[in-house]
């Protein structure tokens, strides 16, 4: 089953958190890195780690040898760990790999890893030319790809978020790999503090910004080993472009926590709004899940009028299936099917349906539904070639009996999923 951000509680059991009353560094049994993991390999040295892609940074370590004058990047001041980006000292260069600025990374490459589950951050930003703050996770095997990026944001523009999965297909190489990237309008992440996180499950990863999603993506193969997480302020560098004279000089990256949750076994499904829309004129129903295409509804002339939110899905997990969509340009019908097998009959045999891609999820069963499952019927006009959808023994008996006029045929369930009730979503 997926995660609930917004209800960590019924739906995960925490199983790290780092809450920076102080900042506890790797002392062999606990704590966390400020030195690459063993992706970064021959990058580390005693003083910190030389950056990949063009950065301009030295990432310092808190641990210096003895001896070392190299001021520290990392404070903690009120439970907030701040990683300090700033210009390097001439007379110190040397120790820093040559790097005109230094930052700073933390990891729990010794003190935590997990497969699947749902990992967050809150964390402030900082915003300039050059910034490259990231919040992200590796394997703890040291191979790459695979990657999944929860958040990165470039300084000269702080109102965009990247979410980012990087994978290893079969006769990949590292540099030609498959990448699969959210980029999401969000409020400005440098105006305050901000929750960053991902639910990686087997079949999907979801990206959440403030607790609410923003981007997902099937998981990819390869991508089921444990991983560990990774926060750091780069400068510089070949995606952000280099520092300038612009650049606000020092810059901190505020981060309140990082935790991670595994799913509860057995818990109920994290839910999902599915919006109904109706058009009088032609007598069509629209479903959708997607907050995107409910603005677009709504603020174009398409007839249809919007009825509020007419079922609870699921989130997509292993216990659910993709309920596809199709439309009938000719006719305006609509019609979904969780059926793979009718899915590729309708791709294939020219029946005049456009395929329109997943609406939402449904239950694969109506066991893995539990209490309060909503089983959908669906209805055919035999006249018109119209599609219904039911979810009422009432409705059902109501088209059976031939009060919703002639022509209509039961085709049996098409799926399962819950009513909505006052208390989700806001309502």
């Amino acid at each position: 089953m997926g995660i609930d951000p917004s209800n960590l509680a019924q739906t995960a059991t925490l199983t790290y958190s780092e809450d920076f009353d102080r900042l506890t560094l790797w002392d062999g049994t606990a704590g966390l890195d400020t030195s690459g993991g063993p992706q970064w390999s021959i990058y580390v040295t005693s003083t910190g780690t030389l950056p990949f892609n063009q950065e301009q940074q030295w990432y310092v370590r808190a641990d210096q040898p003895a001896g070392s004058a190299l001021a520290s990047p990392f404070s903690v001041h009120d439970g907030i760990l701040s990683i300090t980006a700033a210009p390097s000292d001439p007379s110190q260069l040397q120790e820093l790999g040559g790097q005109p600025y230094t930052s700073g990374m933390i990891n729990t490459f010794h003190s935590f890893s997990q497969t699947y589950g749902y990992f967050e951050m809150r964390a402030e930003l900082p915003a300039g030319q050059g910034f490259w703050p990231a919040f992200w996770l590796l394997p703890e095997d040291g191979s790459w790809p695979p990657e999944i990026d929860v958040m990165e944001m470039l300084g000269h523009d702080p109102g965009t978020l990247y979410t980012t999965v990087h994978s290893l297909a079969p006769g990949q190489t590292p540099g030609n790999h498959t990448v699969s990237q959210g980029i999401s309008a969000v409020a400005d992440m440098s105006g305050g503090y901000h929750t960053y996180g991902v639910d990686w499950q087997p079949d999907t990863l979801t990206f959440y910004f403030d607790g609410q999603e923003i981007y997902r993506t099937p998981t990819p193969a390869g991508l089921d080993k444990p991983m560990y997480m990774i926060a750091n302020l780069a400068v510089g560098g070949s995606w952000p472009g280099d520092a300038d004279a612009t650049t606000p000089f020092p810059a901190q990256m505020n981060i309140d926590y990082m935790r991670a949750y595994q799913a509860n076994p057995g818990a109920p499904a994290a839910l999902e709004p599915v919006f109904h829309f109706y058009d009088a004129s032609t007598g069509q129903h629209f479903y959708t899940a997607s907050a995107a295409e409910r603005a677009h509804l709504e603020s174009t002339q398409s007839g249809y009028a919007y009825q509020g939110v007419g079922w609870a899905a699921p989130v997509s997990s292993s216990a659910t299936d993709d309920v596809f969509r199709f439309t009938n340009p000719t006719t305006g019908d609509h019609f979904y099917t969780t059926s793979t097998a009718e899915r590729d009959g309708l791709l294939s045999d020219g029946s005049g349906y456009h395929y329109d891609g997943v609406a939402f999820d449904a239950y694969a069963s109506s066991a893995a539904a539990g209490p309060g499952a909503l089983n959908i019927e669906r209805f055919v006009n035999t006249e018109s070639g119209r599609h219904y959808y039911a979810s009422s023994a009432d409705e059902i008996s109501y088209i059976e009996q031939g009060h919703a006029g002639s022509g209509w045929i039961d085709e049996g369930h098409a799926f399962t999923l819950h009513a909505p009730t006052t208390s989700m979503f806001g309502m």
